[in-house]
């Protein structure tokens, strides 16, 4: 164990940890599958509390601070179930999570999962297009695939290390796994899913909750975790909505995640079965 860490367990005992407002739950991601819709539906409901700031990013680039200064952002939200979402968090190393489960163990974990392909692509157009004020159409195939072959965007759509990492630490029935499809499937049945996981009630007034919206960060150049909601129709889903794979991108992709996806379909089930390369 690093001794940054030990340092920190040294320093917060779990009763501590206990006596501060921190989150009931937590989105640990994955990153470009509907977290922020997620986030502003959770908003909607009377009895959830999430910061006006979506993404933390406590426990991925701040984890070492006091956890006072995190529970800051929790301030005013007694009596409240309350929750952050940071899709960063579904690729914390080992003993990051197992310092998280020390300070929350009884956190609540929702983790929405998007074909990996299409995550992946997502996530290039945000960093090498929409980051950079640039039209798509201007990245090149050999700059896409650079990205695409990047330990950080392999990373992310790595659903199975994911899984595997989490639940080596927290018990599975504090894990809720969900599917981006959802989203425009059955939208309701999802959040409805989500609120009895977390511990509040799915009998509240719909109408006031964007469930045909896709709610898309607000992305401006060069400010990373800027997360301004825009509601959309729900024919785009976000920049790769607009956007399409083009084919030899795709066709590299197919080719890279081949196996990971007939790996999936056969431990998720639903929606993954259809992620199969035919």
């Amino acid at each position: 164990m690093p001794r940054r860490i030990e340092r920190v367990l040294q320093r917060l005992l779990p009763g501590a940890a206990a006596r501060l407002p921190l989150p009931d739950f937590l989105g640990i991601g994955a990153q470009k599958a509907g977290t922020t819709w997620l986030a502003a539906n959770l908003r909607r409901h009377p009895d959830v509390f999430i910061p006006e700031r979506k993404e933390l990013h406590f426990f991925d680039n701040k984890w070492d601070r006091p956890l006072r200064e995190y529970a800051r952002h929790f301030e005013g939200s007694a009596g409240r179930v309350r929750g952050e979402i940071t899709p960063a968090y579904g690729i914390l190393p080992p003993e990051r999570i197992r310092y998280l489960r020390r300070v929350m163990p009884r956190v609540r974990l929702l983790l929405l999962l998007r074909n990996p392909m299409e995550r992946a692509w997502s996530h290039a157009l945000m960093d090498l297009a929409s980051r950079r004020g640039r039209d798509p159409e201007q990245v090149s195939f050999d700059e896409a695939i650079a990205f695409l072959e990047s330990d950080l965007a392999v990373r992310r759509s790595d659903y199975g290390a994911m899984l595997d990492a989490w639940l080596a630490v927290f018990p599975r029935e504090q894990l809720y796994v969900g599917f981006f499809e959802w989203i425009r499937e059955r939208p309701r049945e999802l959040l409805s899913e989500v609120f009895r996981h977390i511990g509040v009630s799915a009998d509240v007034d719909w109408e006031g909750f964007p469930l045909e919206k896709v709610i898309v960060p607000g992305v401006a150049p060069g400010r990373k975790g800027h997360t301004t909601e825009c509601l959309e129709r729900a024919e785009g889903s976000d920049e790769s909505g607009r956007h399409p794979c083009p084919e030899p991108v795709r066709r590299w992709l197919e080719q890279r995640y081949a196996d990971d996806l007939d790996r999936l379909a056969q431990r998720l089930g639903g929606p993954a079965e259809s992620w199969r390369v035919s």
